[in-house]
């Protein structure tokens, strides 16, 4: 019986229901920022998000704050933050380590190499910007950060991922490196990026074991073995 009550660790750990909706969001979250770069691709001047947006934060470029706020999304940060999400992760579940040390790097190449040559948006004469790449990096660091959080501290993640982004989406319109449509985008390629190859990676040990379908930590068979999402 103290076996059944341990804490089930690894791969096989995770629900199908949890699996389910991270894949489910991760398509969303892409979709919508392809949706948008198709849009933009045509018309890739301010719109009426842009311009509300811009009319709310005002043009400040030697904003310190701003310019501090920024580094968060800078490569040694990225790659600094994977390193200590990898070791927080992989002994609880070694999958879930090399999902949300890659797909951060993924989201970033992705936005930086393909979207935002394909969509061709730039601001004045400078280079592209949608989507954000600073935002994207971010967003993609505070979704895994919330995965690999314990679940009674996902909550808090949540909270603190999400007032992150917002201070370096509102840093980088600040600053004028991008408009408001640029910074959403951002946070749809980041995030979507961690949540679906989480997802996608988790599906093996879906298809070939015995998977709960819910949680039954919170269900009536709470005694029974545990998982983790």
């Amino acid at each position: 019986m103290a076996d059944q009550r341990r804490p089930r660790r690894g791969p096989a750990a995770v629900s199908r229901a949890w699996t389910a909706i991270e894949l489910l969001l991760g398509v969303a979250l892409l979709g919508a920022a392809a949706l948008a770069g198709l849009l933009l691709a045509r018309r890739p001047g301010p719109n009426r998000v842009d311009a509300a947006g811009y009319f709310y934060v005002p043009s400040d470029p030697s904003s310190h704050l701003a310019n501090e706020l920024v580094k968060i999304g800078s490569l040694p940060v990225l790659l600094a933050g994977i390193g200590v999400i990898f070791v927080v992760a992989v002994f609880r579940d070694w999958v879930r380590a090399f999902a949300c040390a890659a797909a951060p790097i993924v989201a970033v190449e992705v936005v930086e190499h393909i979207a935002k040559p394909m969509v061709g948006r730039e601001i004045g004469a400078g280079s592209f910007t949608y989507p954000s790449g600073t935002v994207a990096a971010v967003a993609a660091l505070a979704a895994a950060v919330f995965l690999v959080s314990p679940l009674l501290l996902r909550p808090l993640s949540a909270l603190a991922g999400v007032l992150v982004v917002a201070a370096v989406g509102g840093a980088v319109l600040v600053l004028r490196w991008h408009y408001p449509t640029d910074v959403l985008g951002g946070v749809w390629v980041g995030s979507g990026a961690v949540f679906f190859v989480d997802a996608v990676a988790h599906l093996p040990w879906l298809v070939f074991t015995r998977q709960p379908l819910f949680d039954p930590r919170f269900g009536p068979q709470a005694a029974g073995p545990r998982v983790h999402v």
